[in-house]
């Protein structure tokens, strides 16, 4: 006969065992989006073992037009004055972050980065000024890491990476990703564009308006010429994507992350259970084109009505049916990495 007490002893030991490794592989950790136009930060508990993530923090995004003063230079290089913005309001952010004692804070800087001639020069010194730990990534980079923040942010174990095409825009670059299998392993499809939320609203104010963009930062009210920015985005995406990514797009859930659809978008076509179809698009663009930017809330109206466009003649041109706006950023992906 079993010794009850023993038996007993045994059961806590297990439980106990169980939940110290339950406990291990729960860590507190904080992640930062340096984009183009808009920086990020979330500190979250993440599952090491299983690469998921748990309950948010901490979390803060600030507009920094990274993007829009490099246009502005004539040199190719970020200036002094919005590096300057970037590390009081990295400071801020960070501080912040740190009362949640994250065991790291990573972070990833994006496509103006890129671009511009001193980037790195940038990065480094963020770095240097704040104790953290960012890198510029490419721009596949940045299509993966967009991707497995997408499939993160959905909580959902049923979904398959081939279910999903997951769409991110942001200040300076555009990116559509599939994933498949083929021959018994994983094949990324990518879209990589360089039209996007700032590069768009820069066309219609230098080329459509003839403006100097030094002198102009908004192309409010867009008025008439909405159909002929339509037309130039039509005609970019079906010229510029690939056919694999036409098919996905018209196979598979469609999922825009980012700030073009998460926030901008989001916030002028109020879609119910966070979906919007094409013709939700069309109804809101053809009024809010004939605002001026006093009659646009937020701050960031001068790229606002642009991004309706944006996104409404790439679902013309790649019939997309419909679009599920998902809560993410690359910072999901930063933080389960």
């Amino acid at each position: 006969m079993k010794n009850p007490l023993k038996s007993f002893f045994c059961i806590v030991f297990a439980l106990t065992t169980f939940s110290a490794q339950a406990n291990n592989c729960i860590e507190t950790r904080a992640g930062i989006d340096m984009g183009s136009g808009t920086t990020k930060i979330q500190v979250a508990e993440v599952d090491i073992c299983h690469h998921q993530l748990g309950k948010v923090l901490y979390e803060d995004q600030r507009p920094l037009a990274f993007n829009a003063e490099l246009g502005k230079s004539g040199n190719n290089q970020i200036s002094d004055a919005i590096q300057q913005e970037g590390v009081v309001a990295l400071k801020q952010m960070v501080n912040k972050a740190q009362t949640f004692h994250p065991q790291r804070i990573t972070g990833v800087a994006t496509a103006v980065f890129r671009t511009a001639s001193n980037g790195q020069q940038v990065i480094d010194m963020f770095n240097q000024k704040t104790g953290i730990q960012l890198r510029i990534i490419s721009q596949e980079q940045e299509a993966e890491l967009g991707f497995l923040s997408a499939k993160a942010a959905l909580h959902d174990s049923n979904v398959k990476n081939e279910d999903l095409l997951v769409w991110d825009i942001g200040g300076g670059s555009m990116q559509m990703t599939a994933m498949r299998e083929q021959n018994g392993r994983t094949v990324t499809d990518f879209y990589l564009g360089k039209l996007a939320s700032v590069t768009l609203k820069e066309f219609i104010i230098s080329v459509l308006k003839n403006q100097e963009l030094d002198k102009t930062d908004s192309p409010n009210p867009i008025g008439s010429l909405r159909n002929t920015v339509l037309r130039y985005v039509n005609f970019y995406a079906r010229t510029h994507v690939s056919a694999q990514i036409k098919q996905d797009a018209q196979t598979r859930r469609v999922i825009g992350i980012g700030g073009v659809h998460g926030y901008s978008v989001k916030d002028q076509i109020h879609p119910a259970n966070n979906t919007y179809q094409l013709a939700d698009l069309e109804r809101v663009s053809k009024n809010q084109v004939w605002k001026n930017d006093s009659e646009i809330a937020g701050q960031y109206r001068s790229t606002d009505v642009s991004n309706l466009l944006l996104v409404e003649g790439f679902m013309q041109a790649l019939n997309i049916s419909q679009v599920t706006i998902v809560k993410a950023s690359l910072i999901q992906g930063i933080l389960v990495q």
